[in-house]
C-alpha cells in the first residue's frame, strides 16, 4: 500500500501486540515524549512476537525493523531520539534494562518489565542463563520499578490501575521504611490486602508507631482487657 493509500481497515482476525493497562493509567503520564510511547510499543510489540522463553530486544534490533524506523523517522527524529526513548521507558519502569558484556563490546537488552522478565533478569545476573552465547550481563543503574509495587505483588497480588494510583500516593506520602513494616505487618497477620496496610500507615501517622510486637496495628486494645497500648511516633 503506497503513502497516498487510505488505510483500508483492521481485518476482523490478526495478530495484535497486548499492552497492559497500567501503562496508559501509571507509565504514560510519567512520559516526555511521543519517541517514549513508541519504544515501548515497538519494543513490546518486537518482544511478544519472539518465540523464545526470554524475550528482549536491542536498540539495532529495533532500528531493522523497517515499520518501527519509518515511525521514528517521521513522529520522533530517528535514531537517537529511539534510543532515548528505551532509556525513558526503562526509567519509568515500563522496561527493564541490562548490559550484554561479549567478545564486540557493551550491548543494552530491554525487557517488557513482566514477572517472566524480571524472573529472567534475575536468573542472568546470577549466571544462571546465558541470554546470548559468550555474554555476561550487568544490570542499568535505574529503578525498574517503584519497590511499593514490588511489596504490594510479592505480599498482595496483582496490580490494578485503582490500586497503583493509590500506591504511588502512599509512597510519596509515607516514609520508605513505614510502608515495609506496614507490609510485614499486616502478611505476619495474614491479613493480605492493601486496605489494611493502608489503614495501618494511616493509624501510625494519627497516633504514631505502634511498636508493640505481633498484635493488630490498628487494634484498639488487647483481647485480654490490658491497658490500650502506647504508640510511641519515630523522629525523622
Amino acid at each position: 500500500m503506497s503513502d497516498n493509500q487510505s488505510f483500508p481497515g483492521f481485518p476482523s482476525v490478526g495478530k495484535g501486540t497486548v499492552v497492559p493497562n497500567l501503562f496508559f493509567s501509571v507509565v504514560m503520564p510519567r512520559l516526555s515524549s511521543a519517541a517514549d510511547v513508541l519504544a515501548f510499543l515497538w519494543a513490546s510489540k518486537a518482544c511478544q512476537e519472539q518465540r523464545a522463553e526470554v524475550r528482549f530486544v536491542t536498540a539495532p534490533d529495533l532500528w531493522d525493523d523497517e515499520g518501527c524506523r519509518a515511525a521514528f523517522v517521521a513522529m520522533a527524529s530517528g535514531k537517537e531520539e529511539m534510543e532515548r526513548g528505551l532509556a525513558a521507558c526503562a526509567s519509568a519502569g515500563a522496561l527493564l534494562a541490562i548490559e550484554l558484556l561479549g567478545p564486540d563490546g557493551v550491548e543494552l537488552a530491554y525487557f517488557v518489565n513482566n514477572p517472566g522478565s524480571r524472573r529472567a533478569v534475575a536468573r542472568a545476573r546470577a549466571g544462571e542463563l546465558e541470554l546470548r552465547p559468550r555474554t555476561t550481563v550487568r544490570a542499568i543503574a535505574i529503578e525498574a520499578r517503584p519497590g511499593i509495587f514490588r511489596l504490594y505483588e510479592e505480599n498482595i497480588g496483582t496490580i490494578t490501575p485503582l490500586v497503583a494510583e493509590r500506591l504511588l500516593a502512599s509512597a510519596e506520602e509515607y516514609p520508605w521504611e513505614w510502608i515495609e513494616d506496614a507490609f510485614r505487618e499486616a502478611v505476619e497477620l495474614n491479613r493480605r490486602s492493601w486496605r489494611y496496610v493502608e489503614r495501618i500507615l494511616q493509624r501510625w501517622t494519627e497516633e504514631g508507631r505502634n511498636e508493640t510486637v505481633g498484635r493488630d496495628s490498628y487494634d484498639p486494645a488487647p483481647r485480654n482487657g490490658g491497658p490500650a497500648p502506647t504508640y510511641v511516633a519515630r523522629r525523622r
